[in-house]
């Protein structure tokens, strides 16, 4: 029996006939699923059995209402009962409807029926051959295979954008149509990357019937990757193996690990070297080392992404050279002055033939590609309120921060390699290439100075010390300098290389920040996005300006938009949103040439207000390297989560916003949160369950730092509404007037912090008075206030937070030189405990666990951490731990931007259109300038 039809109550039926044969086709008796030709399931009558699998049966149906034929995948009852099957079924659903793709099988819908016992999805019915049936004649011509395969990368790189693996990609899943174009089939198998890779597991090596966790093998044997053999998790570069085979079997007709039985082949997959000598001779060299690299059987060495498979392969079937001169034969004594002859006359022909062909013919035009760049295994971005990559000038290289300290990554390389040297200055971020490439700059938290590290590691030369109590917003490197912008000072500058005092450029008014500051063509002006104000979406309604150096003129050029950047196709690019957009500019004149137009969709931009950050990197040669993110939603709208300790994130039915500072009620039934414009700060509450919209709880005055009362009855927040900064609390019901607790001394201001547990009876609060801050206790009824424990901190907030039995306060010490964690008894007695920290770290953003057991705590720029605590016979600190979160921290400068509920959830701030991810791939566009000329012309 070939590929083109199945079998059926004991007779064949044609998988494509053309007119139903109802009497022959029988459903299989006992069969589980129990449809009927011609039976109708929503609009969609059956005409025959397509065939059956482990995940059920295939019928051809047609669609009444739109008059076209489906095919419709029916779940057998055998396991419509089960659960995970069911899950897994949905799940499918789920993936096809993610995907949208010319080259892969769509989704029409779903149906239910008998009450959910039924369960029906909706397909595309594809009228051709499978490959599979196609193969067994033997191997495609060149042509075809590579055609073919082509449109396999092109699905499987779109599906691996939306992070979905096939995980079961054989020639029998992917479909020929009659046109001779490919349609990847059965993604019911695929696996969404970062599900939950801890949760129950199989061990059963079954092929069939297998759930999609860790542990069990998937798919089919000769096709599977080693990990997948093993019964490890599948992940993109599992398809890359897969894919090889697949190559494979269209060059020779033969499966590259076929042997008798499954056991046989998944000990051949595991152990066997593919038969090289069986591809034909007319595959090019490239081809087979693009072979041997997908099909390395150490996932680490393989080819990481479908992306860089589909740049091989163009790079593989380009000629490197002309052909050689034909062979003559000639006597041996005449031998050496023939060769000569010959090779004179065919160098001159060969001179003569370039030389009329670049004459007759137009350049042809430069190829545009993409592909992907993934981190090492266990290594994630970290930074991201700031610039966390960048391409060197050549665009051959790409340095990363991650974990703290730098990566480069070479475009010719599989992995990114830390830059020795770079981890010994706390958190990192801004990286800049100096114009040689040879060198990189980077800010370094440790002691706020400037910096930069060669290439290739070592020492790390000091260009200037403490230039900034905050992290640069933007920096650039050319002839003249490093030129970058300071929070604090509140200007831009520029620095040399060599060291020295930087020298001011752009001075700014107190209410204007500078983002992204960049040397235009000539020196003779700097181009820099401007921000006023302190509104969450402040970036987005910023201006792109240009100074003149020599007379301080500045010059609006557009306003809604942040990090533009000049490149030198005469271009200015910028960030709306999460969308790159382009226009032609005349650098000599400094003006615009037409509107903006969208160049690059879903780019991930810094969360919040933290700055103007895009992160994006051009090079000078024309390639463009950036991490994706959403690209339609506003950069200050976020969603408020719900995070559990494997890091699964669930939203709260809320509208994203410009959320901050979340704390939940100790009865865990309400959250406050707070958000802030240029007109007025606000404090809302809502119910966690859902079920009604969120409270305005605060009217007058700016109203920040909610914090809940012991009896989850009032909210306590700092208010301005009386002309001062003190505190005051208000029933969380809105109901009553809202009462004044503490009134600062003039240049004062109070923030509130913790009340202890159980009863209302002392409140933890800030007193920041210039750049001091001190802790202080309120003690209820009559108000009483005095310090808490000698506890002071510079700039920072202490983030005091009482232990869930009211006995301990764990707080942040912040000082010009270092930050960390204490925890004192309550009452302070005068001991204090510290929480040893690696070197660079920065402990801050501190929170019992709701048994008390545990402190979580920032340690460093995209990183988060749980260390163990025990308090008898006297208080110690255990081992830390890292932590998964999907939610944004803050520097030590900022208030605790998440919460610890009683049940042990985490919650917290994730940007909208998805939760914070810090492993996505960085997307590399070669010669990007093509596209960008022809989208926008000059």
């Amino acid at each position: 029996m070939g590929d083109g039809g199945r079998r059926a109550g004991g007779v064949w039926c044609a998988a494509e006939q053309p007119t139903p044969v109802p009497e022959l086709c029988k459903p299989v008796e006992n069969y589980p699923v129990p449809i009927m030709i011609g039976q109708r399931i929503g609009s969609y009558e059956v005409i025959s059995k397509l065939g059956a699998g482990g995940m059920g049966e295939v019928y051809k149906a047609r669609d009444a209402r739109l008059n076209r034929h489906v095919a419709i995948k029916a779940l057998p009852d055998l396991v419509a009962s089960d659960p995970e099957r069911v899950a897994r079924f949905e799940r499918e659903a789920q993936v096809l409807a993610a995907l949208n793709h010319p080259h892969i099988g769509a989704i029409y819908g779903v149906e239910v029926a008998d009450s959910g016992k039924s369960r029906y999805l909706i397909l595309e019915f594809i009228d051709g051959e499978s490959l599979g049936g196609r193969l067994a004649r033997g191997p495609l011509p060149f042509d075809d295979a590579l055609t073919f395969a082509r449109q396999m990368l092109d699905a499987l790189e779109a599906a691996h954008e939306k992070g979905i693996v096939h995980r079961d990609l054989k020639p029998a899943n992917v479909m020929l149509t009659e046109e001779n174009q490919v349609k990847i089939l059965d993604f019911g198998l695929a696996r969404v990357i970062d599900s939950d890779p801890t949760a129950s597991q199989s061990n059963s090596p079954t092929l069939t019937f297998a759930a999609t966790q860790v542990g069990v093998i998937l798919g089919t044997a000769a096709y599977m990757s080693p990990e997948q053999a093993k019964g490890r998790v599948a992940d993109r570069r599992s398809d890359v193996w897969a894919f090889g085979c697949v190559f494979y079997e269209m060059l020779t007709g033969k499966r590259v690990f076929e042997r008798e039985d499954v056991s046989e082949t998944l000990a051949a997959v595991l152990t066997a070297e593919p038969n090289w000598n069986a591809l034909p001779a007319n595959v090019p060299p490239g081809i087979r080392s693009l072979l041997a690299r997908c099909l390395q059987r150490d996932r680490k060495a393989r080819i990481p992404e479908i992306g860089t498979v589909r740049f091989l392969l163009q790079d593989a079937l380009t000629p490197s050279s002309a052909p050689a001169p034909p062979v003559v034969a000639a006597p041996p004594g005449q031998l050496w002055r023939l060769a000569a002859l010959v090779s004179a006359v065919a160098l001159a022909g060969v001179a003569v033939g370039v030389a009329a062909a670049w004459s007759l013919k137009p350049a042809p035009p430069v190829a545009v590609s993409r592909f992907a760049l993934t981190l090492p295994e266990g290594v994630t971005f970290s930074g991201a309120g700031r610039h966390m990559l960048a391409i060197s000038p050549d665009g051959t290289r790409v340095v990363i921060v991650a974990g703290g300290r730098l990566y480069l990554r070479s475009l010719t390389d599989l992995n990114a390699k830390p830059i020795q040297g770079s981890e010994a200055f706390g958190a990192v971020n801004e990286p800049v290439f100096s114009p040689d490439g040879q060198s990189i700059a980077f800010f370094s938290t440790l002691d706020n100075s400037l910096r930069h590290i060669a290439v290739a590691g070592g020492a790390a030369v000091t260009i200037s010390p403490s230039v900034s109590a905050t992290s640069p917003l933007g920096m650039t490197w050319d002839e003249t300098g490093l030129v970058f912008s300071s929070p604090d000072q509140k200007g831009i500058s520029r620095g040399s290389p060599n060291g020295g005092a930087p020298e001011s450029l752009v001075t700014l008014k107190e209410n204007e920040r500078a983002f992204g500051p960049q040397m235009l063509p000539g020196g003779k002006a700097v181009l820099f996005t401007l921000a006023t104000g302190t509104a969450a979406d402040r970036w987005d309604k910023a201006d792109i300006v240009v100074q003149s150096l020599k007379t301080g003129e500045r010059k609006r050029l557009l306003t809604g938009g942040t990090d533009a950047r000049y490149l030198p196709t005469g271009h200015l690019v910028f960030a709306l949103g999460g969308t790159l957009f382009a226009l032609a500019f005349d650098a000599a004149r400094l003006e615009l040439r037409g509107g903006p137009v969208p160049v690059v969709e879903g780019v991930r931009r810094a969360p919040g207000t933290t700055s103007g950050a895009a992160q994006y990197s051009v090079s000078s040669t024309g390639t463009i390297v950036y991490m994706p993110g959403p690209s339609s939603v506003s950069m200050s709208q976020a969603e408020i989560v719900l995070v559990d300790r494997k890091g699964t994130a669930e939203p709260l039915k809320l509208a994203a916003g410009p959320y901050d500072v979340p704390r939940i009620s100790p009865d865990g039934k309400r959250i406050a949160f707070g958000t802030e414009n240029d007109k007025e700060a606000i404090v809302w509450t809502y119910d966690v369950s859902g079920t009604s919209q969120a409270r305005r709880l605060t009217y007058d005055g700016k109203n920040r730092y909610p914090v809940w009362s012991a009896d989850s009855r009032r909210v306590t927040f700092q208010s301005d509404r009386e002309g001062d900064l003190g505190i005051f609390w208000q029933a969380a019901d809105g109901t009553g007037a809202a009462e004044r607790l503490t009134k600062p001394n003039p240049g004062e201001s109070h923030e509130p912090e913790s009340w202890s547990p159980k009863t209302n009876q002392v409140l933890l609060f800030n007193v920041r008075k210039g750049s001091d801050v001190s802790l202080w206790m309120l003690s209820m009824p009559d108000k009483k206030i005095s310090p808490f424990g000698a506890v002071t901190s510079s700039q920072a907030p202490t983030g005091a937070v009482f232990s869930p039995d009211g006995r301990w306060v764990a707080y942040t010490s912040a000082s010009s030189t270092r930050t960390t964690v204490y925890v004192q008894p309550f009452p302070a007695t005068g001991a204090k405990y510290e929480l040893v920290q690696r070197g660079g770290d920065v402990p801050h953003e501190v929170a019992w666990s709701a048994d008390g057991k545990e402190l979580f705590y920032n340690p460093r720029p995209g990183a988060f951490e749980v260390v163990s605590v025990t308090t008898q016979p006297s208080f110690a600190f255990g081992p830390a731990a890292p932590v998964l979160r999907p939610f944004n921290l803050g520097p030590p400068t900022a208030r605790r931007a998440y919460d610890v509920t009683p049940d042990g959830k985490i919650l917290g701030v994730a940007p909208s259109g998805g939760a914070l991810n810090t492993s996505v791939p960085m997307h590399v566009v070669l010669n990007w300038f093509e596209e960008l000329r022809a989208r926008v012309p000059r």
